[in-house]
């Protein structure tokens, strides 16, 4: 008897399921779910902790602009810092991937952090501040990804800076390449991980080199690693710069 109950019960759960109107969840879904609330999560800290300081020394840092910057521009760091705090505030939601509310910030914090991004575009701004900045544009955009958002351009030349420095669209023989920014070992499990943006990301964290691959697979070796941005990784870049062999000296990038 109690065995023909045990081979019951996953029938009434199933007829519970049905009057209740509730589908079964998917064990892979869940933890699908459970990833990528956790990766937002982990992205908004990032962002929170690289702006702690950031607008102090961005706001510090344009008194040595000669260039006047309207206000919007002048506030924006700290736009971006307050805009961050509420972004942390609401993503310890359980609904957090679908939240309209984090959607919503989200998406204000992006405009801040574009206007952000124009003054780093169109300034010459002490390369320590840039390279912070180039971290903190790096988690928005992995959250910008997320939901589907526009992510804030990489930066190029300064507006200001010497003619010469601005990019080709693509490069003459021996001076560049065009390909992928990933790690070296997703370089050689084929295409589909070279934009997998979170995994070259915690690979290059771990201490695995960045490379540049090309469309047929060719790998070039980075002999100045410092000069990719995080925010390229699983991009297709035009990489300038000298070529010997299969190793590139980076001049600039796009």
């Amino acid at each position: 008897m109690m065995r023909r109950g045990h081979r019951k019960l996953p029938l009434v759960f199933a007829a519970l399921f049905l009057i209740a109107g509730v589908p079964a969840i998917p064990q892979a879904s869940v933890d699908k779910n459970t990833y990528a609330r956790n990766y937002v999560q982990f992205q908004v800290e990032q962002s929170d902790q690289w702006t702690k300081d950031f607008s102090h020394a961005f706001s510090q840092a344009l008194v040595a602009i000669p260039a006047s910057l309207d206000e919007p521009s002048k506030t924006s760091a700290s736009d971006l810092r307050a805009a961050i705090q509420n972004l942390v505030s609401l993503s310890g939601s359980a609904d957090v991937l679908t939240n309209p509310e984090f959607r919503k910030q989200l998406q204000q914090t992006l405009s801040y952090g574009s206007t952000v991004n124009r003054v780093f575009a169109s300034q010459k701004v002490a390369e320590g501040l840039r390279a912070d900045w180039v971290q903190i544009r790096a988690t928005l955009n992995n959250l910008a990804r997320v939901y589907r958002f526009e992510p804030l351009k990489p930066l190029g030349p300064p507006a200001n800076a010497p003619k010469g420095t601005a990019l080709a669209a693509a490069p003459p023989d021996g001076k560049g390449v065009i390909g992928y920014v990933v790690d070296q070992q997703c370089a050689k499990r084929g295409k589909a991980m070279w934009t997998s943006v979170a995994c070259i990301q915690r690979c290059i964290r771990e201490g695995d080199k960045v490379v540049i691959v090309t469309e047929e697979g060719k790998v070039y070796q980075v002999a100045n690693p410092d000069k990719i941005e995080a925010d390229t990784y699983g991009q297709k870049v035009t990489v300038l710069g000298d070529v010997v062999g299969d190793t590139i000296t980076v001049a600039s990038l796009r």
